[in-house]
């Protein structure tokens, strides 16, 4: 299939109109030229056929009206495309003036009385062209009347206006050529700042993701166009930089259950081991195994969570009963830790059961980790103007600002020395902000360095389906 260019599209388009309105000038300008000069004739014939019968009604007799024949023909016609026929009533030529030769055909005659008008113009072709002309009664001194013909061959006029019609065609052609010419180079032109984003979007490549496309001395169209693929270009590359960054983090948190893996194998096989030791070094492989599956089934969920096809299930949830369920499901750690829950929930959430419960549990097992013995841990759902809020509140160590911001990012943890940091994969809060991304909503962290450390995940207010 052939495809055209932008560039010939709008020239053929601009040739097209450029034709047609040419064309349509050129028609109306041809009707107008042809009803002018044919009025004009029709008046000069209507006026010389008046002129005559006002003349012959002058004279005397038909002999007076042959004799003056001569100043017939020179005072009333002056045309040599005009001729003159007068006849008697009994159909004798008394005067016949016709220098062009053409057949002067009878046709109606009007009453000598009648006012002549161009509607008693009638036409006839004798074979070489159009002839138009019109007839009267006259009437002499004497009382006997003659028929007037005053008559005009169209040939000069058909010339005239093929040769008119024939210019027009060639004005036509020339301004057609003009147009089609001007136009190119004049497209050709406003799309120079086209070809330049073009050039700019050509040298973007995975390794240039950094290249914007320059807005300055563009049209409004492309002025938009440039600004929309620049955003376009930021995207992907934060996207890049995120997938950069994700590929990395990920290479770095398996490198290590991996080379323990391998450590304590190669540990194993350096010398004979009893059996017990034996079992006691797959139960350690097992519980590692464990903890790469946790970071893979983490890492897929975020995907999945991702992409724009992901169906919710949404419920109304009474945030007191969900919040009682995980409290008393994490009752065994918070005894172990020396640590209380407190809960005070009076909402309810309209929300995925199932990711709720993970959302939570994600906050609360995180908390609990950091929470010291002997304290308080609080979980809070309220009801606000725009939503509801679900709270997660522990003392603890606190984290820093500098960390805050990126405490949601994959694979990140705020301390790397701490001793149980290969029990956490490094992305609960990721899957955090992915539930709430699901739900319309976000998550907001708040910390005060030894001292209270709040995470909030902020429902939007919905029309609960009937």
């Amino acid at each position: 299939m052939l495809r055209l260019s932008l560039k010939a599209r709008l020239t053929g388009t601009f040739v097209v109109i450029t034709v047609v309105c040419f064309t349509v000038v050129g028609v109306l300008l041809m009707n107008a030229v042809y009803r002018r000069i044919y009025q004009q004739d029709e008046i000069n014939l209507v006026l010389s056929a008046r002129h005559l019968r006002r003349f012959v009604g002058e004279l005397d007799s038909t002999d007076d009206l042959v004799a003056h024949q001569a100043r017939l023909t020179w005072s009333v016609l002056g045309d040599t495309e005009n001729a003159l026929r007068i006849t008697d009533k009994d159909g004798k030529v008394l005067v016949d003036h016709d220098l062009s030769h053409f057949t002067v055909q009878a046709q109606a005659v009007a009453p000598a009385d009648q006012r002549l008008t161009v509607t008693d113009i009638r036409s006839w072709n004798d074979g070489d062209g159009e002839i138009r002309g019109v007839s009267t009664l006259a009437a002499l001194k004497d009382g006997s009347m003659v028929t007037v013909t005053v008559a005009r061959s169209m040939a000069d006029r058909s010339v005239l206006l093929l040769r008119y019609r024939w210019d027009t065609v060639i004005a036509l052609l020339l301004g057609t050529l003009a147009a089609t010419v001007l136009s190119y180079l004049l497209i050709h032109r406003a799309l120079r700042p086209l070809r330049a984003m073009t050039a700019s979007a050509s040298s973007v490549t995975a390794h240039r993701l950094s290249t914007r496309l320059s807005a300055e001395n563009t049209p409004a169209e492309l002025h938009a166009l440039a600004h929309a693929l620049n955003d376009m270009l930021t995207r992907l590359e934060e996207g890049f930089d995120r997938l950069w960054q994700f590929t990395v983090d990920l290479a770095h948190d398996l490198r290590t259950p991996v080379a323990i893996l391998r450590g304590s194998n190669e540990v194993a096989l350096s010398r004979p081991r009893s059996v017990a030791e034996y079992q006691s070094l797959l139960g350690s492989n097992i519980e590692e195994c464990d903890r790469v599956s946790q970071r893979i089934e983490s890492m897929l969920f975020i995907a999945r969570a991702e992409n724009p096809q992901f169906a919710l299930q949404r419920l109304v949830i009474d945030t007191n009963e969900e919040l009682h369920l995980l409290a008393d499901y994490y009752e065994g750690i918070a005894s172990d830790a020396g640590v209380v829950v407190r809960i005070d929930a009076h909402a309810t959430v309209y929300a995925d059961r199932d990711l709720f419960r993970r959302a939570v549990s994600n906050l609360l097992s995180n908390a609990l980790r950091y929470t010291p013995s002997g304290a308080t841990l609080s979980l809070i759902a309220t009801t606000t103007e725009t939503g509801v809020s679900v709270s997660v509140e522990n003392p603890g160590p606190g984290i820093a600002p500098d960390h805050l911001e990126k405490v949601f990012d994959r694979f990140y943890r705020v301390d790397r020395s701490r001793t149980d940091s290969n029990m956490s994969t490094g992305l609960g809060l990721s899957i955090v902000k992915s539930i709430m991304d699901l739900h319309g909503g976000d998550v907001l962290a708040t910390s005060e360095l030894e001292g209270l450390t709040r995470f909030t995940l902020r429902f939007p207010r919905v029309t609960i389906p009937d």
